[in-house]
């Protein structure tokens, strides 16, 4: 097996399940929540009672960096989503844009759960089973393969990582 039989088995699978109503309802609510309200209001509330200015400063300079490495990669490596790579495959949502790698809804989250775990406590670890969420529900949803997944967890970490590092 090579990883584009594993990520058009995958899709494939995730898909099937998403024809059921409540995995269906699942996906999206997951997929939604990845879209980056839960995360500015849950970052926003921690910044506002802890008076943390360099954690804001910091997070939204990642942020930064992350959505101009995500916006570049997905534009250079043009990777056709499932429903124009797999023949037969009908997305339940319609993407924001053409491309597929690397996943923005995931990499936002692990950018996220990344970032709070090393900046402000270990226990937001936990959060990175939303995280692994999110990416699930775009692969199920049929707008991303797991490989884009895959990247964009890579990505959001690493962001958060070094901007943690370098700025705080």
């Amino acid at each position: 097996m090579n990883l584009k039989s594993i990520d058009v088995s995958l899709v494939l699978y995730l898909t099937e399940r998403a024809s059921r109503p409540t995995s269906r309802r699942r996906y999206l609510w997951l997929s939604k929540s990845g879209d980056g309200w839960l995360t500015v209001a849950v970052l926003l509330s921690y910044i506002i009672s802890n008076a943390a200015t360099q954690l804001f400063i910091a997070a939204f300079s990642g942020l930064a960096v992350e959505r101009s490495l995500y916006w570049t990669i997905k534009n250079t490596t043009r990777r056709r989503r499932p429903p124009q790579a797999i023949p037969g495959i009908r997305p339940i949502i319609i993407a924001h844009d053409r491309f597929s790698l690397p996943s923005g809804h995931t990499s936002a989250a692990f950018l996220f759960i990344t970032f709070m775990t090393q900046q402000v406590s270990p226990m937001w670890g936990l959060g990175y089973i939303w995280a692994t969420g999110v990416g699930a529900a775009r692969v199920g949803l049929g707008v991303h393969f797991p490989s884009d997944i895959f990247a964009g967890a890579l990505l959001g970490s690493c962001v958060a990582l070094a901007s943690g590092a370098v700025l705080l």
